[in-house]
């Protein structure tokens, strides 16, 4: 443990006393350090990519995949959008002065839901909408983060944390929508208790990212909360209807055969995307184990992100201690996850910090939550052994939350009561 004198203290008011959060200097040291890296590898990439860091080829390579879509849906050439070597093809064409070299494989891999929702930016030129994209999904996170905290004081440390940090910067960097699909996730379960209809609303539109809304249901049925399922089933169908009745319905037989003829072994998206990816797929397969193998170990992660999000939904308890484990469980489950996603460990681990201090913390429990927030800066995996530990990095912190919940209200909380005599006792 770690004395004041090498910490950094935070003031959380909860009911009628002050608790205090002591985070050390080293790890606070070495948490702005790798931010202000990430960052600055952000900023060099225009001219210099790659000098100092991860190549990012160009600025809004992914983003220049979201804008291509719906700049063809205006152009009627919707057809071409799911032909992943099509796509590639007139990315390269029309984004030739922006790119610092061709991009090998950039497919359209959304569902058309998504698409529908990228049609206003496509009226924009790309670098305005790249702006506007990443200023409003950035500012529906904070807002996310900000209303609805269990821990008022500590709201500006755990936004800090998710714009500012490796994962933020990477996100920004590429032009992604981790933000848009935080927020969603932050938003939707934040909401349950006080506006059931609209927590469903935004879950449901989670839908445009599916791999992140596998947990989700199970959260839900866990909770009980059988309004906001049916209110977010509701929205993902009339958002598909919407972009069906919109688009036509040949995006969508498309995709499904695109998604298909994608995941095939040997397929180009297994290698050009899922591969360099953070999966526990990508981690084992890296490792050298067949994919076959590595789907079965997927499916296994899976499971287990599911039972330890329905053990910590089950029960009542503070809504960011558990959304902490859905956060990182969601992670662990996805079959694709790729370094900007990684803003949802940051998250986790940031609501982490501001969770009840009944004790003091180790400083290997700081290293932890640490390791999630700079695990961007350690991948691929593909290329990067260490980056292989992930997925036991985020079990151990899951496991972790939940032992602290005992700690604090009793392992009742989440379903793994010992003796509710003294889980009484210590309310």
């Amino acid at each position: 443990m770690l004395d004041d004198r090498v910490a950094v203290r935070v003031a959380i008011v909860s009911g009628a006393r002050m608790r205090r959060i002591h985070i050390p200097v080293i790890i606070l040291a070495i948490a702005l350090a790798a931010s202000l890296y990430a960052w600055a590898v952000v900023l060099a990439t225009p001219l210099y990519p790659g000098a100092i860091g991860l190549n990012l080829n160009a600025l809004g390579t992914d983003w220049m995949v979201f804008y291509g879509g719906a700049r063809q849906v205006f152009a009627g050439h919707l057809a071409g959008i799911y032909d992943g070597d099509a796509f590639t093809a007139y990315l390269n064409d029309a984004f030739s002065g922006w790119l610092s070299e061709p991009v090998p494989y950039r497919p359209f891999i959304y569902p058309p839901c998504y698409l529908l929702l990228l049609l206003p930016f496509g009226a924009l030129s790309f670098v305005a909408s790249y702006i506007v994209f990443q200023g409003a999904s950035g500012a529906l996170l904070a807002a996310a983060l900000w209303r609805g905290a269990d821990r008022a004081k500590a709201r500006g440390l755990v936004i800090g944390a998710a714009l500012l940090g490796p994962a933020a910067a990477i996100n920004v960097g590429v032009g992604q929508n981790g933000f848009l699909v935080a927020a969603l996730l932050v938003g939707g379960f934040r909401l349950l208790s006080l506006r059931p209809a609209l927590a469903g609303v935004l879950l449901g539109i989670l839908t445009i990212k599916p791999q992140f809304w596998l947990l989700v249901p199970v959260a839900l049925v866990a909770g009980r909360e059988w309004r906001t399922l049916g209110w977010a089933i509701a929205a993902a169908g009339a958002l598909a209807v919407a972009s069906a009745l919109a688009l036509g319905t040949e995006p969508w037989r498309a995709w499904l055969e695109a998604l298909g003829r994608d995941e095939a072994p040997g397929a180009k998206w297994v290698e050009y995307g899922r591969m360099w990816g953070e999966s526990v797929y990508a981690c084992l397969a890296a490792s050298g184990i067949g994919q076959a193998v590595a789907n079965v170990g997927q499916v296994v992660a899976m499971l287990v992100a599911a039972g330890l999000t329905y053990a910590a939904y089950r029960r009542g308890g503070e809504i960011d201690r558990k959304l902490a484990v859905l956060l990182a469980a969601t992670v662990l489950a996805a079959p694709h996850v790729s370094l900007h996603d990684l803003v949802l460990l940051t998250i986790a681990a940031g609501l982490w910090i501001a969770g009840p201090v009944e004790r003091p913390r180790m400083l290997a429990e700081w290293t932890l939550a640490l390791a999630l927030a700079l695990a961007p800066l350690f991948g691929p995996p593909l290329v990067s052994p260490v980056a292989r530990l992930l997925p036991l990095l985020i079990v151990g912190f899951i496991l972790l939350v939940i032992a602290q919940a005992g700690e604090t209200s009793g392992l009742a909380e989440f379903g793994l009561s010992r003796r509710p005599a003294v889980v009484r006792g210590r309310e």
